[in-house]
């Protein structure tokens, strides 16, 4: 390889390497949610809420590095910030996902249907002879 190339992959490998730490702090910050959420009992439909409060922070040091590497890759600020909005919701819908089909909590029971009204039957009428 020549120096040229040698140089362009370190760099590559470099930004590659300024993502990875940040997606996986966030990915594991949804992660250990979950056990969270399923102790306060947090309803599937409102985890989405709940994990992005717990992970602000790391969801907008992810987001921050997502943006850093699309502009230096030539992407627009505003393009690069929408995809790594995408990106962040992609991970909490999958989490979400997850979450959802782990828990079942135990809903209050149902009252049992009223029984039907019993009616006695007709008595036979009697045979003509």
């Amino acid at each position: 390889m020549t120096p040229f190339a040698i140089g362009v992959v370190a760099g590559l490998m470099v930004l590659q390497a300024s993502i990875a730490g940040p997606r996986d702090d966030y990915a594991n910050c949804l992660h250990k949610i979950v056990s969270q959420a399923e102790a306060q009992k947090v309803a599937p439909d409102q985890y989405s809420t709940f994990a992005k409060q717990q992970c602000a922070a790391q969801g907008a040091t992810f987001k921050a590095a997502l943006v850093a590497f699309d502009t230096k890759n030539g992407v627009k600020r505003d393009r690069a910030s929408s995809d790594a909005d995408m990106q962040l919701d992609d991970y909490l819908a999958t989490s979400q996902e997850k979450y959802a089909a782990k828990v079942k909590f135990d809903a209050p029971p149902k009252a049992a249907p009223a029984p039907a009204p019993v009616v006695p039957a007709a008595a036979p009428a009697p045979k003509k002879d």
